[in-house]
Order: C-alpha cells, then sequence, then structure tokens
C-alpha cells in the first residue's frame, strides 16, 4: 500500500508537470537551479539541462549577478519576494513581462526555494490598450464638447439676433398701422356722408385688419421679451401672483359672466413673479374665452407632485381640445378656432416660453366638450432655515 508521503509527493510531481505558471526549485545555499517544470521551460525555451546548475540571472530572470543577489538578500531577509512586472529574457532574445513570486521554505530536513513565474504579457497589452483607448475617448470626449460648446453659443447668437429681429420687426410696424388704423376711423367720422355703404364697409375693414394685426404685434412683442428679459429666479408668493392675474382679466371676466374659483393653499414656489403672472393672465384668459353658449367656469388651484414641484392648474369647462392637438397649441401661431374665437395664437407660445425661462413644464389634459386643464410645474420655494433663539428667547 502506498504511504502518504509517498501519494503527496505524486501528487505534487503531477501539479509541477501539469501547471500553467512556470516553477523553479533553487537550492538556497548555492542559489543554483535544481529542477523546472515544463511550461517553464517552453516559456524561456531552454532544455532541463541547460538551466539545471544555473542561476536565475543566467537564465534570462533576473538584470545581472548584482540583481540577483540583492533578491537573494531580501528573500532571506523576509522570506518572501515579489515582482509584479519583471522582465523576463528568453533563449531567443525575446522579452516577455512575468510576475514574479518567490518563496524560502523548509521541507522536512531541507530549506528550498520555489519560485513561480506567470507570463502576464496578454495582460500588459490588454491594459495598455485600454490605456490607449481611454486616452483616445477622454481626447474625443473633449474635442466632442468643444464642438457642442460652440454650436451652443452659435444657436444661442442666432436665437438671440432671431429675437431681436422680431422685437424690432413688431415694434416698428405698430407706428404705420396706428397711423392707418386712426385715418380708418377719421374716414369714417368724418367723412360718412360722402362714402357709400360699401365705402364704410371697406373702412371697416381696414379698421378691424388693423386692430387685429396690431394685438398680434403686441403679442409677438410679448414673446420676445419675455424670450428676452433677464429673469431671477427667488421665492414667490403663488396667492399674490393668482390675485394679481385676476386682476389683470378682470374685464374679460366680467363681460363674459365667468364664475372664477380659487381653491388653496398656495404654496412658495421659485420663479419670477411677472413672468408667472403673464402666463396665468394667458391661462385664464382663454379659459373664459373658449366656451359655448354659456358663462364660463373656471376653477385655479395648486397642489405638491410626487416628484416634489408644485403643480398650478387651471381648470375649465369649456370646448376642449382634441388630444392630437394639445402638443401644437403651445407652438408660434397655431390656433385651432380661427374665426369663431379671437386671438393670435401667441398665447399659449408665451406660456410655454415663460415656464420654460423659470426651469418648469407647462401642459395639458382636455377632451373635446369636456373642458381643459391646463398646467404649469414649477420647483417649490427653498424652506428657509430657523432663526436661532437666543438664551433670553428672542430671535
Amino acid at each position: 500500500m502506498m504511504t502518504v508521503d509517498i501519494a503527496s509527493e505524486l501528487r505534487y510531481r503531477r501539479l509541477f508537470e501539469t501547471a500553467q505558471d512556470g516553477i523553479l526549485i533553487v537550492d538556497p545555499a548555492t542559489r543554483l537551479i535544481i529542477d523546472a517544470n515544463p511550461f517553464l521551460l517552453k516559456l524561456l525555451g531552454f532544455t532541463l539541462e541547460e538551466v539545471i546548475g544555473r542561476e536565475l540571472f543566467e537564465i534570462g530572470l533576473l538584470a545581472d549577478e548584482a540583481a540577483n543577489q540583492a533578491a537573494f538578500r531580501e528573500l532571506q531577509t523576509n522570506g518572501y519576494i515579489r515582482y509584479e512586472n519583471l522582465p523576463l529574457k528568453t533563449k531567443a532574445g525575446r522579452e516577455v513581462a512575468v510576475e514574479f513570486v518567490s518563496n524560502l521554505y523548509k521541507e522536512g530536513d531541507l530549506w528550498i526555494i520555489q519560485c513561480n513565474i506567470r507570463d502576464i504579457s496578454v495582460r500588459r497589452r490588454t491594459e495598455e490598450n485600454l490605456i490607449d483607448a481611454t486616452h483616445i475617448q477622454a481626447r474625443r470626449t473633449v474635442e466632442l464638447e468643444s464642438i457642442v460648446d460652440q454650436r451652443t453659443a452659435e444657436l444661442q447668437l442666432s436665437n438671440a439676433q432671431l429675437e431681436t429681429f422680431v422685437y424690432t420687426i413688431a415694434h416698428d410696424l405698430r407706428s404705420p398701422l396706428r397711423t392707418m388704423q386712426g385715418f380708418a376711423q377719421l374716414l369714417v367720422q368724418d367723412h360718412a356722408a360722402n362714402l357709400s355703404p360699401t365705402g364704410r364697409d371697406y373702412a371697416d375693414f381696414i379698421n378691424t385688419a388693423a386692430q387685429t394685426m396690431d394685438r398680434l404685434l403686441a403679442d409677438l412683442l410679448d414673446f420676445s421679451h419675455i424670450s428676452q428679459q433677464k429673469i431671477q429666479l427667488v421665492p414667490v408668493a403663488l396667492e399674490t401672483v393668482v390675485k394679481s392675474a385676476l386682476s389683470g382679466c378682470e374685464t374679460a371676466i366680467i363681460e363674459s359672466g365667468a364664475h372664477i374659483e380659487c381653491t388653496p393653499p398656495w404654496p412658495m414656489v421659485l420663479g419670477h413673479s411677472a413672468t408667472l403672472r403673464q402666463i396665468l393672465v394667458n391661462l385664464i384668459a382663454n379659459a373664459v374665452k373658449f366656451v359655448a353658449g354659456k358663462p364660463p367656469s373656471v376653477r385655479i388651484r395648486a397642489e405638491r407632485r410626487e416628484n416634489d414641484m408644485v403643480r398650478i392648474w387651471v381648470e375649465d369647462d369649456g370646448i376642449g381640445i382634441p388630444a392630437e392637438f394639445q402638443e401644437r397649441i403651445f407652438q408660434v401661431f397655431q390656433r385651432l378656432h380661427s374665426t369663431a374665437y379671437p386671438g393670435t395664437g401667441i398665447g399659449l407660445a408665451i406660456v410655454q416660453k415663460g415656464v420654460e425661462r423659470m426651469h418648469g413644464r407647462a401642459g395639458v389634459e382636455s377632451a373635446p366638450g369636456k373642458g381643459s386643464n391646463f398646467w404649469i410645474e414649477l420647483a417649490p420655494a427653498p424652506v428657509a432655515a430657523p432663526k436661532p433663539i437666543r438664551k433670553n428667547g428672542t430671535p
């Protein structure tokens, strides 16, 4: 029966012969190699007879005899050495990157040194390729960011020029339009006796068209102003802005006989008071305008959403909006009822632009004949930290 020691020796020998890492056995007294496994011999290009009795530096593992002596001194002191990236030179002169680990230990009555050599050339090439790829990606990212910044600046400049152009055109056109409107009125008032009914109708058409164009230009100026003005977002009392917007719509509310319901609470929001007032004026004006054959009923309220935003609702019982038009109506000059209801098609574009300037969102929930629920979302105003209380109890 095989003894335990013999079985252990056979198992070790089998592992030694089949290992996929190089293994060397060295005599610590002489520093000479006494054994090497097949994997290492293949890596070095030597035969077993060519490495037995030689020192490590002689088979290309260490640079020279001085490096060999330094390694053995460290091994004798610590019992262990490790080189993460050691250049190994094969018999054919090819350089291979290896990981070198050496241990000094006692087996029975003998001290031996076992050196494990792992070829890390593939790993090193992979790491170098990864580093190169990372550098290339970083360089391309910088280049792309530069291009994006340049294109963004060009787009901002183009938008600013376009908005300035729109403002200039709208502003300069209002003066001749008012002149046209004034002379049309004077023509009817002062020379009505000399005009035929058809002539008076023509003068009225000119006057009406001039008024419509003036409203359109006024809305364009509002849109340009809300796009270009510098705004600073600050805490805004929503209740105050709602009251101011209702005051601005007072004439339309009275003329339409509208019932307005304002439902608290009114949280503080982060916004721009004048811009928010203009948005609410436009939404309320639409709510009391787009009704059919009855006094409008409008409800204004606010709520805190799950995303922590504050949503402000302006809800009406008017004619409603088909689903396919609900996104389009926020664009400039998009009107669904060009003749039945007065307007320029810019009011909701002003709403959208104003909300964007305050870093919010706008939308609508509606169905034909069932009213429209317009909403805007703004960030809540940050809560001020409480003032410290002094020892006497006063703030």
